[in-house]
C-alpha cells in the first residue's frame, strides 16, 4: 500500500487497471488489485459480494435521483459513494435482499431534523401528504427558510427526489407525493437550506 502526496479522492476513486483508488481519514492511497478465481470465493464472500453489489446498484438509481451531489457535500473524511456504502450496508442481508426500508439513509448533512416530525396520507387524497412538526424555541432565522425535501419508495423503486415547498418555520403543510409507476409505501423525508447547500439526515416513514 502506497499513500500519495498530493490528495486525487476527487479525482479518481476504485479500480483503474490494476490498482485500486481509495480514501481513508482524508487521505489517498494506492494498492495493489486484489487477483482472484471466480472459483476461489468461498460462499461468505459470495453472499458480501452479493449485498455489496445491491447498494452499489442502489447508488446508482440515486445518481438519476438527484442524491449524488448530497452525499458528495456531507462525506467528511471519504467520497460520497463510499460514505453511502458504508451508511447502508446494514440494511442489506448477506443474500443482497434488503431488510427493511426503514434503514436506509438516503441523505446526510448537519442540518437538524425537526423534532416530532410527523406524516401520513390524507384520507380524502391518498396522494397528499400531511407533515407537521415542533421547531427548537433557540432556532437561527436563517434555519426557518429551510425545506422539507420527499422522495417516494415502493418495491425498490424510488423516486426523483422533490421540493415539497414547506419550510421549517410553517411547522405543518401538505404536497402531494412524487409518484411512482406502482402504488408507494414509504417516504424519505430531509431539509434542505435555502441554497441547497446544506441538508439533514433522511427518515422513512410509512404510509
Amino acid at each position: 500500500m502506497a499513500r500519495l502526496k498530493k490528495n486525487i479522492g476527487e479525482l479518481v476513486s476504485g479500480k483503474v487497471g490494476n490498482l485500486v483508488f481509495y480514501q481513508l481519514n482524508g487521505e489517498s492511497y494506492v494498492r495493489a488489485a486484489p487477483v482472484r478465481k471466480k472459483n476461489s470465493w468461498t460462499p461468505e464472500q459470495l453472499m458480501h459480494r452479493q449485498r455489496f453489489g445491491m447498494v452499489s446498484n442502489l447508488w446508482k438509481q440515486f445518481k438519476s435521483a438527484q442524491l449524488t451531489p448530497i452525499w458528495n457535500m456531507g462525506a467528511q473524511k471519504m467520497n460520497g459513494y463510499a460514505q453511502f456504502m458504508k451508511a447502508n450496508m446494514p440494511a442489506f442481508a448477506m443474500d443482497g435482499s434488503l431488510i427493511d426500508p426503514k434503514m436506509l439513509q438516503l441523505s446526510l448533512g448537519t442540518l437538524h431534523l425537526p423534532v416530532q416530525l410527523k406524516a401520513e396520507r390524507i384520507a380524502a387524497e391518498p396522494g397528499t401528504i400531511a407533515v407537521s412538526w415542533q421547531n427548537d424555541l433557540h432556532l437561527k432565522g436563517e434555519r426557518l427558510t429551510d425545506e422539507l425535501m420527499a422522495v417516494s419508495y415502493a418495491d425498490g423503486k424510488y423516486s426523483q427526489v422533490t421540493a415539497t415547498g414547506i419550510v421549517r418555520g410553517a411547522k405543518n403543510g401538505s404536497f402531494a407525493l412524487p409518484q411512482l409507476p406502482i402504488a408507494v409505501t414509504h417516504v424519505y423525508l430531509f431539509m434542505a437550506s435555502r441554497d441547497r447547500e446544506e441538508y439533514s439526515e433522511s427518515v422513512c416513514v410509512e404510509i
